[in-house]
């Protein structure tokens, strides 16, 4: 019985071990060498002590955490929000709901060019909208003071994932609370802040934790609309480490990847205490 069993569970360890834990154990190998491809030599922590010395990797860190900040305290909130709104049925939920929910399930190049176009400092929809205004044309992308919250703006609307998973956990609230809440006389408001928001810990938890662990390795969206400039001012983690591959310091970014891999970890376990993901209310 137990060799069938075994057997069955032979393709997914397989791919387990080729796509996840074979890269995992050299990520972690070779983060502590001096590695170009052809040569490999130990070289301790001298990779984090470069990346802890270089202002760039400083400025990336910032901007990673930026993004990381755009999503959790911009996107999940506001897709909290519709998701409540809509789970109240409003006419045409249905219809806002699937409006909404496009954007998540196109390709991060395809809404990279989209907004590069609609940025775009001569013919881009902001520019044709916000000078009749009064306000003076820019270069949204490529000005240090904008390029960065202009790459945020590019996903912080992107809010299907987060409606869908709150209208799923509003669904699975007992409709007696709300029936008794309302014989005791709440307000609309009341129920909301009261009964749904709390109910909600686990689903925005899940949310908040998603979003992070997605946006802490970005890169299409960055090297497609900036590459990164202007003055590094967009740049990410994953980008930098994608630039050491280019320099053939594949220590030195690989470094950056374990640095990556900590932080989503330290997030990790930060957002499950914070919302307590997983465990039922008491």
């Amino acid at each position: 019985m137990r060799g069938p069993i075994l057997l069955s569970l032979l393709p997914a360890v397989v791919l387990f071990s080729v796509f996840f834990a074979v890269p995992l154990v050299v990520l972690f190998g070779t983060a502590f060498t001096d590695w170009s491809g052809a040569q490999l030599a130990f070289v301790g922590l001298d990779n984090f002590a470069r990346l802890a010395g270089d202002p760039v990797f400083v400025k990336v860190v910032g901007n990673t955490l930026f993004y990381l900040a755009a999503s959790t305290l911009v996107q999940v909130p506001l897709g909290v929000a519709v998701g409540i709104v809509l789970a109240t049925k409003v006419p045409g939920w249905r219809a806002f709901r699937t409006v909404l929910f496009i954007p998540f399930v196109i390709s991060g190049a395809a809404y990279a060019l989209i907004f590069s176009m609609f940025y775009n400092p001569r013919f881009g929809l902001l520019n044709n909208l916000l000078v009749p205004l009064g306000l003076p044309q820019r270069d949204w992308l490529y000005e240090t003071g904008t390029a960065r919250w202009a790459i945020a703006g590019t996903f912080v609307f992107i809010l299907g994932f987060v409606i869908v998973v709150t209208m799923a956990e509003i669904a699975s609230i007992p409709a007696e609370l709300y029936e008794a809440a309302e014989v005791d006389g709440a307000t609309g408001w009341q129920r909301e802040t009261r009964i749904t928001l709390p109910l909600l810990r686990n689903a925005i938890g899940t949310c908040v934790l998603v979003r992070l662990l997605a946006d802490i390795g970005m890169f299409d969206l960055v090297f497609i609309l900036t590459a990164g400039g202007p003055d590094d001012t967009t740049a990410t983690l994953a980008l930098y480490a994608y630039r050491a591959y280019l320099n053939g310091e594949w220590g030195h970014a690989n470094a950056v990847g374990l640095v990556i891999l900590l932080l989503g970890g330290a997030l990790i376990v930060a957002v499950r205490r914070a919302f307590r993901v997983g465990e039922r209310d008491r």
